[in-house]
């Protein structure tokens, strides 16, 4: 097997480990809260504390991966806060010590999807011949099989299964990066040193607005996160079609990542993203007018551009524009402002939802708008201010 393909498997294998634990967590863990006699409004509130926490700590502790720890403590790290945390849930019955335990796994939890593609697009800008895509495509196929899996795993064994499954499975992510990621402590800086070259390097206005662009658009989708199975089912449509309206959108998505990855250290990703933009628009706009069946499935599919082409694009972006000794820091910002659109898109839409109904797609449809009209300035800049690769000015 050629070196590039093997560090690809190894690298997909990394990210599988991770989204195999996001798979089982996001539609399973509300099942386990709902098994404590937890109400709708405190399950409500529990799942949104990760969101919250990924705000606040996801720029600060990837800026670690930058200074003192480096990537892979980092991510050892993470995961070995989860596989300590989530055996205490099973011994926790009061709504405090739950809320507590939530809160500091969800820091653990914060580091470790931004640090996966940290990791893989510096491998990408070391080993040109690598596809980010096919890395990444290996964690939403991770995600879905655990989707289906967790669901025998439950129907079988009760809602406890969740954690026991949530406590083994950090093992497959600290055994996937000790294998992988490289022991790249950044190098100290001697004392005598002028004071000027410890400081991390800014990030360009482009950058800046490039993530912000991707962040907007991500963010669009917190409305169908939220309430797009629920509006299908008031419009008609059996579960079984919503299963499929769901896996056509992660079946797009894996195909994008496959055939677009190698964007990722080839090029700036602006046009991913402005891509990405307009589909998100687009899709919610066209989503709020209550198509079809037929229609909606391409609008799932859909999903293809307004997500995964916009991650690409970002991640590409964070590539070619972000200085190597604050990539860690470039990285987490994203996380943090994608957190934080999708936390406000998200509760703008539960207070949106009840009066309007389909209306709250539309609701979201001027984030995508956004995303494009950030992505026209940033064409204009870099006519005038051509970025070099990895210059970060």
């Amino acid at each position: 097997m050629r070196p590039i393909r093997a560090l690809e498997l190894r690298l997909g294998a990394l990210q599988a480990a991770s989204f195999t634990s996001h798979g089982m967590y996001l539609p399973f863990f509300p099942l386990w809260l709902q098994s404590k006699a937890l109400s709708p409004t405190l399950i409500g509130f529990v799942v949104a504390i990760p969101i919250i926490v990924r705000i606040l700590a996801t720029a600060p502790l990837l800026s670690l991966a930058d200074r003192s720890l480096g990537a892979r403590r980092l991510l050892l790290a993470s995961h070995l806060g989860q596989l300590i945390g989530f055996p205490l849930f099973l011994i926790s019955d009061s709504s405090l010590a739950i809320i507590a335990l939530v809160a500091l796994v969800a820091v653990a939890q914060s580091c470790i999807i931004p640090g996966n593609d940290l990791v893989s697009t510096n491998a990408v800008q070391k080993h040109p011949g690598l596809n980010y895509g096919m890395i990444r495509g290996a964690g939403s196929v991770a995600f879905f099989i655990t989707n289906i899996i967790g669901g025998y795993l439950v129907g079988a064994f009760g809602a406890d299964a969740v954690i026991v499954a949530l406590t083994l499975i950090p093992v497959l992510g600290i055994a996937a990066t000790l294998m992988v990621v490289p022991q790249d402590l950044p190098e100290p800086v001697l004392e005598d040193e002028p004071r000027k070259s410890q400081a991390s390097p800014r990030l360009s206005t482009i950058l800046w607005i490039v993530l912000i662009a991707g962040a907007a658009t991500q963010g669009s989708h917190g409305a169908l996160n939220a309430f797009a199975s629920i509006y299908w089912r008031s419009i008609g449509f059996s579960d079984e079609v919503i299963g499929y309206f769901w896996a056509a959108g992660v079946v797009t998505e894996i195909l994008v990542f496959i055939f677009l990855g190698r964007a990722v250290g080839r090029g700036s990703g602006v046009g991913l993203i402005l891509i990405g933009s307009a589909a998100a628009a687009i899709r919610f706009t066209i989503m709020s007018l209550q198509p079809g069946i037929e229609i909606m499935f391409v609008l799932q599919a859909m999903h293809a551009l307004s997500f995964a082409a916009t991650h690409i694009g970002t991640m590409a972006a964070l590539t070619a524009l972000a200085p190597m000794q604050a990539r860690g820091r470039a990285q987490g910002i994203y996380g943090s402002l994608a957190a934080l659109t999708t936390a406000v898109s998200t509760v703008v839409s539960g207070m949106i939802y009840s009066g309007v109904g389909a209306g709250v797609f539309a609701a979201m449809a001027p984030l995508g708008a956004i995303g494009v009209l950030l992505m026209i300035v940033v064409i204009r800049l870099q006519k005038r201010q051509p970025q070099r690769a990895g210059s970060g000015g």
